[in-house]
Order: C-alpha cells, then structure tokens, then sequence
C-alpha cells in the first residue's frame, strides 16, 4: 500500500512542482519591484548614508587630519541638517587646521549661534584667536568655557593652556 502511494504522489509532483516553479518565479518577478516601491519614497537610508552615518565618517575623518575629506563629508551632512552645530564646528576646525582661519572663525560662530554653550566650538573658537594673536578674543572664549563648564573641564583647561603658552611667547619676544 505504501508504495502506491509514493507513486501516486511521484505521479503528481511534475505537475505540482511546475505550478510552484511558476508561482515561485512570478513572486519573485514582482516582489523586487514591490520592495523599491516601498521603500522609495523618502525612505533612502538602505541606499544611502543616515546624517549620523555621514556625521560619524566625517568625525573620523577628522581624527585621521584627512580634513579636506571631512570638509566634503561635514558639508553633506550640513546640505541635509543645516542646524548642526557639532558639524559646524569640525567644519570650523578643518577649515582652521588648513589655515583658513576666516572660515573656520566663521563655523564656530554658526556653531554657537545654535548653541552658545557648545564647549568645542568655544574651545576651539579661543583656540583661533590664540592662533590670530587676538589673546582678548581667547580670553572672552574661555570666561564663556568657565560660565559653561568651569575651570576643571578639557577644553577650559585646553584653552587656558594655550593661553598661557601664546602670553609666555609674547613676552620672552616682546
């Protein structure tokens, strides 16, 4: 008995597997199709990067002194979320560490324009008036970095330092 119902089953099969062959190859005809109009409408973080993604690549690019990348990366991120003020202010940065100082003054008054207590960009902001030889300009970044944080955090201490070292030179020369 059991054989002739393994063969009626065989008997079956070719016609039962060409049926699931078809519906298997029509489903997948469609379901690709399907699947990009789901998710094309505004939905484009599979193909491409998030802002956080692209912020997160920038920053490392930062890290790595490759500054022209980041500029290129940190300007796609600001294209797609203008009030960032953490990309502002690496834009301010890598401008900066380029020497170009007039740029970079300008990102980290954007940056704090947002958000005047962003402690980087009043770092770093103090940091180019130092580098400017505009010590009364570091000196007010820093009072701001006090009211901030106080005298204990990384970038207060940072810019007081820089401070100091930019006061030493001047008056050995001057």
């Amino acid at each position: 008995m059991q054989g002739a119902s393994s063969a009626k089953l065989t008997d079956e099969d070719p016609m039962k597997n060409t049926f699931r062959l078809i519906f298997a190859a029509a489903f997948l005809a469609i379901t690709p199709a399907a699947s990009y109009a789901a998710g094309s409408s505004n939905d484009t973080s599979s193909s491409n990067p998030s802002v956080s993604d692209m912020y997160r690549d920038a920053v490392r690019a930062v890290k790595a002194k490759e500054f022209r990348m980041a500029i290129k990366m940190l300007n796609k991120v600001i294209d797609e979320q203008p009030r960032h003020p953490d990309a502002l202010n690496y834009l301010g940065f890598s401008h900066r560490k380029q020497g170009d100082y007039a740029r970079g003054v300008s990102y980290y008054k954007k940056a704090l324009s947002l958000d005047a207590e962003h402690r980087g960009a009043n770092e770093y902001l103090g940091q180019a008036y130092v580098e400017l030889g505009n010590i009364a300009g570091a000196e007010k970044q820093l009072a701001s970095l006090e009211k901030i944080c106080g005298t204990r955090c990384d970038e207060y201490k940072s810019l007081k330092q820089a401070i100091d070292s930019a006061k030493a030179r001047n008056a050995k020369q001057g």
